[in-house]
């Protein structure tokens, strides 16, 4: 590595660090990347409702809804991503816990998919009036808040504990969980529609794969494959 390219990543890292330690000085714990229709934040309850904008920043106790045919993607410091569907309501709460933050997703009504980075110190929640889903680093979608809660894994695996029984299961990779206010939690495999709907808002798109024969000069031929999102 030249003296100038190892100066400009010193530089590039040096400018991320600062960043960083900005946001979090300003107590900052999550961005809003990407808002779609009619997308609004609170912070604190008592506090009017704002429209969202692209690039807003969210503290620990904000709340982002949106409305009919609308969307927002939220981005933590940890670059987890929660994407908020339509007709949602959701509050955002991060605190130290121990050594690490336990950051804390709560749902009151809709849903979202999450793609949740692997956690070493700190920890992940998602919750419901009904629900804790505890993870470590996985991918899914959940949706809720009106005492029927649906946790759909489609990478990793997620502990799903019902509030008020204390009853839990574990839902691995292709599992829906089910977490009810009679107390009841199951689990069973998912279907390959709830799989496919679960990933196209996990992943803010639908996986596809291109599949192209390529020949050389000689004519020896070639597979290459191309995976988008649409």
């Amino acid at each position: 590595m030249t003296t100038n390219r190892m100066f400009r990543s010193l530089l590039i890292l040096c400018v991320a660090l600062t960043m960083t330690a900005s946001a979090l000085t300003a107590g900052n714990v999550a961005l809003i990347t990407k808002t779609i229709q009619d997308v609004s934040r609170q912070s604190g309850e008592n506090t009017p409702w704002l429209k969202a904008a692209k690039g807003a920043s969210l503290l620990s106790g904000d709340r982002v809804q949106t409305g009919r045919r609308s969307l927002a993607v939220v981005k933590f410091l940890d670059n987890s991503i929660v994407r908020v569907r339509e007709l949602s309501q959701l509050t955002l709460v991060t605190e130290k816990a121990g050594t690490g933050i336990l950051r804390t997703v709560s749902i009151k009504q809709g849903g979202y998919g999450f793609e949740v980075t692997k956690q070493q110190n700190d920890q992940f929640r998602l919750t419901s009036p009904t629900s804790v889903a505890s993870i470590r680093g996985t991918r899914g979608t959940f949706a809720g808040g009106n005492g029927n809660d649906t946790l759909i894994v489609t990478e990793g695996l997620v502990n799903l504990r019902n509030s008020a029984s204390g009853k839990e299961v574990d839902v691995a990779a292709g599992e829906i969980g089910f977490s009810n206010d009679d107390g009841t939690v199951t689990s069973r495999k998912a279907t390959a529609q709830e799989l496919a709907d679960a990933n196209r808002t996990a992943n803010g798109g639908t996986d596809n794969e291109l599949k192209l024969e390529l020949r050389d000069g000689q004519g020896n031929k070639k597979d290459l494959k191309l995976r988008f999102k649409q």
